[in-house]
């Protein structure tokens, strides 16, 4: 059984909202992988991943190991990862027979367009992280509110911009959603043209985040 670890929230259970997990999330469904979820705190992340097994996935402002989510255990195979590429690539050559995630030869160009794409969220997140720790449970908001707001030298509450910062911050995030649409023309689907790949996953969770966080009738969606 393979099983997704994911974020709690204060709304209803069961629901894909988080962009970094939803990501994975479409990869299982698109390979038709059975799997189960793990609704799980912040605060508990870093003592499950040791637990399992899983690497960090980063560094903490101490210099300490960080570990996130996604999370994806194998019991099959006995294997825990935390890196959402890893997984994708764990995926497709764990299970040949489903349809894969990075088609062969295009490992550069998978690669390439996460390098393009990820640097222009930094224009999204003064909209996202705020919204991201109102949501949670209240033992995951206090945890994450307390390591951005070190992070980021100020409250959350005033990372979100307001009145003209506000307008300006919200066409910064607009030019960089207009770079990325004009990779695309007119008649394209797909990232790779004629088939869903990992990258057009990376698209539809940041999207759904957008309809799942801010409501389908907002502005930001």
């Amino acid at each position: 059984m393979l099983t997704l670890y994911d974020f709690n929230w204060k709304h209803t259970k069961g629901v894909n909202w988080h962009p970094t997990v939803a990501k994975v999330r479409y990869c299982l469904n698109y390979k038709g992988l059975d799997f189960k979820t793990n609704w799980i705190e912040y605060p508990e992340i870093e003592g499950i991943a040791k637990e399992l097994g899983a690497k960090p996935t980063g560094v903490k402002l101490n210099g300490d190991p960080e570990y996130t989510l996604p999370m994806l255990v194998d019991d099959m195979t006995g294997v825990t990862l935390a890196e959402s590429v890893d997984i994708a690539e764990y995926l497709d050559k764990t299970y040949p027979d489903t349809p894969r995630l990075i088609p062969e030869g295009s490992h550069a160009l998978q690669a390439a367009f996460r390098d393009a794409f990820y640097p222009k969220l930094s224009a999204y997140n003064p909209f996202l992280v705020p919204t991201v720790v109102m949501v949670l449970s209240p033992v995951s908001e206090v945890f994450l509110r307390t390591k951005m707001e070190k992070k980021l030298g100020m409250k959350i509450e005033d990372f979100y911009p307001k009145h003209e910062a506000r307008v300006v911050a919200w066409n910064k995030w607009k030019a960089e959603v207009g770079t990325v649409a004009a990779w695309f023309r007119k008649d394209d689907v797909w990232v790779m043209g004629d088939t869903p790949s990992f990258a057009d996953f990376i698209l539809a969770a940041f999207i759904l985040s957008a309809k799942t966080l801010f409501g389908a009738d907002s502005i930001e969606y």
